[in-house]
């Protein structure tokens, strides 16, 4: 038998995530019985372990001096020292002080509050570059916000915001705006069907290509 964190909402189906350390989480409506859950997580053990093994063997992000941070495609090296918070690329470097340098935890936030500031322009720019084609066919504009998610890349709400996850920024920019129009095609086609799929391949013909560069094990802050 499974363990599993059980989380109810107003959800109509059953979703199951393994979280970065190795937990089960398992979404379920109100009234879903949790015998019935179990079954449902006991039929994906399989998967689960293969999940859990895959989060096992990530490397995990180091905030210290000297440590690499993954950044759009390419790597700088921490360069951590002692004085008033600043966060910058210099060169192969990504310059940081702080007060307290030998605090992961403090050198985690500045840079993570540096990376959001960064990732406001480059995610609308992709979003400009992109927006075109759905623009002329009458859809508005979704309005960004940016977020640190667990288990998704980006998603498309109905009420028209676009959200995508942050630690796209460590990935190629060709990744990036892959996420991007795959939100975009979801103004056209909510569900992943055919007309989706179709709409993809005739908007980014090499999207496939662009979605395995999310699968490369990358630094996971």
């Amino acid at each position: 038998m499974t363990d599993f964190e059980l989380i109810r909402s107003k959800r109509r189906s059953l979703e199951l995530r393994v979280l970065e350390d190795g937990t089960v989480q398992v979404r379920a409506p109100q009234r879903a019985p949790v015998r019935m859950v179990q079954t449902f997580v006991d039929s994906r053990r399989q998967w689960i372990a293969d999940q859990q093994q895959r989060q096992a063997s990530r490397p995990r992000q180091r905030w210290l001096d000297g440590e690499v941070l993954a950044w759009r495609g390419d790597r700088l090296q921490l360069d951590v020292s002692e004085g008033r918070t600043r966060v910058g690329i210099s060169g192969c470097y990504l310059s940081v002080r702080v007060t307290q340098p030998e605090d992961e935890m403090v050198v985690r936030s500045a840079v993570e509050g540096w990376m959001r500031r960064q990732a406001k322009g480059v995610f609308e720019d992709s979003i400009e570059r992109q927006f075109g084609w759905f623009a002329a066919q009458g859809f508005a504009r979704p309005t960004l916000r940016i977020k640190k998610m667990r288990t998704r890349w980006g998603s498309l709400s109905a009420r028209g915001y676009i959200n995508l996850n942050m630690a796209l920024l460590h990935y190629p920019p060709l990744a990036l705006d892959y996420v991007v129009m795959h939100e975009l095609c979801h103004l056209k086609h909510m569900d992943h069907g055919p007309g989706f799929h179709g709409l993809m391949d005739a908007r980014m013909p090499d999207w496939r290509q662009r979605k395995a560069l999310l699968e490369q094990p990358l630094f996971q802050p």
